[in-house]
């Protein structure tokens, strides 16, 4: 009862919480500018640093808390319930009854109890203590990354973390930022947000510094005009506001029990899943067939029983979490230190299935350092004017300053033009978007004379201007002209430069406000090129990707000409290009046919970014998209895997799976290495650990029918499998050979069923020669006759028995892990690594002393002479050379080992 009124008094606190915080959004979106203030207790120049850790003790961190997310206890709980877990407590529990509730006084014995709880527990806390580590790490690497908003503190424009803002205070906003707590707008420029994240509209909604003219509710307080909400992005334009509410208060944070959608099931979730259910039908159809068998055949149903939940706990891979946990972990430490970051551990498989990986051009396969190589007129000759103007633009702006910004700015100072700001005070602004491709200021020198300037591409300059600076003279704006503007943009993209055109008009209509319909009859004054050289690694790095079996896919808004130069450089494949517009007429499945065979992709919107990365999926690749910007966004969500860099704007680093420290194909390289190896050790524990208990189970199938005895004690096979489950630890720190990390992988839970049927049964060929060899010599010997024999000690018989195969099937469970880690020839032409050596021997050393011990006595096992070892050597090459054969049978029929 308690725990139900606390939960109902939760969340009845979070309902109040929630509409507390509505009624103060509603509010202060109705609220005069001077009033909205002192609500908030704030000011236009920003809150001093006592009143931030006022309201941090008052409100929290900006973070939206997801309740017991990480917690220890929680992680403590999942790492013992999974399915193999499950029937392992299952079989503790008859066990239990089994062997100490309803068994004799004398008979009583826990020993099988504790050996599986041993185990269960082993791998349960191994796998807490590996996600702990891999949490831990996490959040270390996490913090490399940091999410800023600008702020205004104490009259200073400050860069702080998202987590440190507060209600009150006062944030900048320009194009490519994430909304960081909700907001009521100040003030605000040509302002596009993408609610999309919040409401599900896809087109940018426009917000406004007025007052809100909808008479709001809680039913629509999502369509304020001057209200912005955390999670949404800014698509253009600049705005100041004011935070309102931060955390868990905020509309997404409030909302986020009834949002948060479970996630859909990776591949990499569905293959682990399906292994489970593979290896537990398995289990479903052996454990009833040895437990009848042995029940007719022995006739003590209480021992078959035993034996049958000793079969079961045989087949579970109980370390399989573990394991996959460890792999994961150790993967994402490994690409840490390859300057990768991973966000999510289960994208680390993910990043190495990747076949295609799409990747814009732009500081990726070129330098991340943009050099403003000419600044010409109309007729291609060196013009400071248009540099000089060019500057100005770059100056002012408040928006984004993207690389060319950096660059003009660069080669304005370097032409002495670091003091024209004191010349010019600028009156407006209307800032750059990606549908108009440009963007203008408009300046006021000391004489009140006022012009309007703006960049941007050609095309789009072109269309907005009526006359042109030629030849000395303001002229109409010709069609020759034009074709003579076209020649000599052509050739400077050709010679791989981006170019940008310049324009300006003097005195524009002075309205209060200006606007996209001011920039209109403007004066062409020339262009500025760009260079953009190729990085010295990108041709070696794509290179090494397609040795890697991925195909690298460029995804630019760029135009074409630069591009093919760029990509000519490189060495990517550029018979075929595609262009935005003819993406746009394209029926999805003729662009199905074309992205197979198209690796250059020029002019293209965010959209259709994400449209060629949908249909590539859609025919069957894994794909990963690396982009920076915030027009890269909807692809990187629409990928298996989005990349993102450290330095890339807030919507991109929070839409990406994985994120670059360097931004460096060669380090993505890495990373998909590092995927292919984590894949590798993961699916050979799962195929090896799979196989060998089938083959076991197999021979105790045939023991069963043949036997006069029980082949191994329960307690025994628990025994074996808890040393086997040991040696199988270090499988994460093995070593992949080379050819397989060449192609990427994918999982096929399909294979499993046929592995194990083709591999399982090889062991059971020599465990039968063992039975023969035990039953009909090395007992005999030991025990001084037959099993029949009248003189014979048959409890001795079985002791001698029961040792001899522990030892062989031991020696065979464990060098299978050599056998079947490479399709190669083991210790020859492909070797583990020195852990997994180490454990495997120490593992068949503690086995095979187990027999010589007092513990052993115990088990029920007696010392094997010294011939018994000379046959068992004979036994083990035997089965390690049909081994091979079978591998390479197997090979020839599926393709692949792994």
């Amino acid at each position: 009862m308690k725990l139900g009124f606390n939960r109902e008094r939760a969340t009845l606190i979070k309902q109040l919480n929630r509409d507390e915080s509505v009624k103060k959004l509603i509010k202060s979106s109705s609220l005069e500018m001077d009033n909205l203030l002192k609500e908030l207790d704030t000011n236009q120049i920003g809150l001093t640093q006592e009143d931030v850790e006022k309201r941090v003790e008052i409100y929290g961190k900006n973070e939206i808390k997801q309740s017991d997310e990480n917690s220890w206890y929680k992680r403590l709980f999942e790492a013992f319930i999974n399915p193999f877990t499950l029937v392992l407590f299952m079989l503790a529990i008859v066990s239990f009854a089994t062997d100490f509730l309803i068994a004799k006084p004398q008979d009583r014995d826990l020993t099988t109890v504790i050996i599986i709880i041993t185990m269960v527990t082993l791998s349960a806390v191994l796998k807490f203590i590996q996600e702990g580590k891999s949490s831990n790490a996490g959040k270390k690497l996490k913090s490399m990354i940091k999410t800023t908003a600008t702020a205004l503190r104490d009259n200073q424009v400050l860069e702080i973390p998202i987590d440190e803002l507060v209600p009150g205070d006062i944030i900048r906003l320009a194009a490519g930022d994430m909304i960081p707590a909700d907001v009521r707008i100040i003030n605000a420029k040509d302002l596009f947000i993408s609610q999309a994240s919040m409401t599900g509209e896809s087109e940018p909604v426009e917000k406004f510094a007025d007052l809100s003219a909808y008479k709001l509710n809680e039913s629509n307080y999502l369509d304020s005009p001057n209200l912005a909400f955390m999670g949404t992005n800014v698509v253009s334009g600049s705005a100041t506001a004011v935070v309102v509410v931060t955390g868990n208060d905020t509309c997404i944070g409030n909302i986020a029990d009834t949002i948060t959608e479970k996630r859909e099931l990776t591949s990499f979730d569905k293959g682990v899943n399906s292994v489970s259910f593979v290896l537990i039908k398995f289990m479903a159809i052996m454990v009833p067939t040895v437990f009848f068998i042995n029940g007719f055949t022995k006739g003590n149903w209480l021992e078959a029983f035993l034996f049958a939940i000793s079969i079961a706990v045989g087949l579970t891979p109980e370390m399989l979490p573990m394991i996959v946990t460890t792999n994961l972990a150790k993967g994402a430490l490994a690409m840490a230190k390859s300057k990768t970051i991973v966000k999510n551990l289960n994208s680390i498989q993910n990043f190495g299935a990747i076949d295609v990986l799409c990747t814009d051009k732009t500081g990726t396969i070129t330098e991340d350092k943009i050099i403003l190589e000419r600044h010409l007129d109309i007729e291609g000759n060196e013009d400071l004017r248009v540099l000089r103007h060019g500057y100005l633009v770059s100056y002012f702006q408040t928006g984004l300053k993207n690389l060319l910004d950096v660059a003009i700015l660069e080669r304005g100072e370097e032409a002495g033009f670091s003091n024209l700001n004191e010349a010019y005070e600028k009156v407006d602004e209307i800032p750059f978007d990606f549908n108009r491709r440009r963007m203008s200021v408009v300046l006021q020198n000391k004489n009140k004379k006022t012009q309007l300037i703006t960049k941007g591409a050609v095309e789009e300059m072109l269309d907005i201007s009526t006359f042109a600076e030629y030849k000395g003279q303001v002229v109409e704006l010709t069609e020759s002209i034009k074709q003579e503007i076209f020649k000599t943009v052509d050739k400077l993209n050709q010679s791989g430069m981006r170019v940008i055109a310049v324009a300006q008009k003097t005195n524009p209509s002075p309205e209060g406000v200006f606007s996209v319909k001011d920039e209109s009859d403007m004066v062409l004054m020339g262009y500025i090129g760009f260079l953009d050289p190729p990085k010295e690694s990108s041709a070696e790095a794509i290179k090494t990707l397609n040795e890697y079996g991925v195909d690298v896919k460029v995804l630019t808004g760029d135009n074409e000409k630069v591009t093919i130069h760029v990509c000519d450089k490189v060495g990517i494949d550029v018979n075929n290009i595609l262009l935005g517009h003819q993406v746009e007429v394209m029926t999805d499945e003729d662009l199905k046919i074309e992205v197979e065979r198209t690796n250059v992709f020029a002019k293209l919107s965010p959209q259709q970014k994400s449209r060629i990365v949908s249909i590539l999926r859609s025919n069957g690749h894994v794909v990963g998209f690396m982009g920076d910007g915030m027009n890269d966004a909807p692809a990187m969500k629409k990928a298996d895997i989005g990349i993102s860099v450290d330095t890339a704007v807030d919507i991109a680093k929070e839409s990406a799976d994985v994120i670059l420290l360097e931004k460096d194909l060669m380090v993505l390289e890495r990373g998909i290495v590092q995927g292919r190896k984590t894949f590798a050790n993961i699916i050979k524990y799962i195929k090896m650990t799979a196989s060998s208990n089938f083959g076991n189970m197999f021979s105790v199938l045939v023991a069963s029918a043949l036997l006069p005895f029980l082949p191994m004690l329960p307690v025994q096979l628990l025994v074996l499998n808890l040393i086997y489950d040991i040696s199988c630890i270090s499988i994460p720190w093995d070593n992949v050979d080379e050819d397989f990390l060449k192609v990427p992988r994918k999982w096929d839970a399909s294979s499993i069923g046929s592995f194990m049927k083709w591999i399982g049964p090889t062991s059971s060929v020599f465990d039968i020669t063992t039975y023969i060899l035990m039953f009909f010599v090395i007992c005999p010997m030991v025990c001084g006759g037959s099993y029949w024999s009248p003189n014979v000690d048959k409890t001795l018989f079985m002791m001698v028995f029961n040792a001899g195969w522990f030892i062989e099937s031991l020696w065979s469970q464990t060098l299978v892990i050599h056998m079947i880690r490479t399709p190669k020839i083991p210790f020859i032409q492909s070797r583990a690594s020195m852990p997994l050596t180490i454990f495997t021997t120490i593992g068949v050393l503690v086995g095979t002393i187990i027999p010589y011990t007092p513990f052993g006595l115990k088990l029920g096992m007696y010392p094997m002479p010294p011939i018994y070892f000379a046959w068992l050597l004979l036994t083990i090459v035997g089965y390690m050379l049909l081994v091979t054969l079978i591998k390479k049978v197997y090979i020839r029929k599926y393709g692949e080992l792994l």
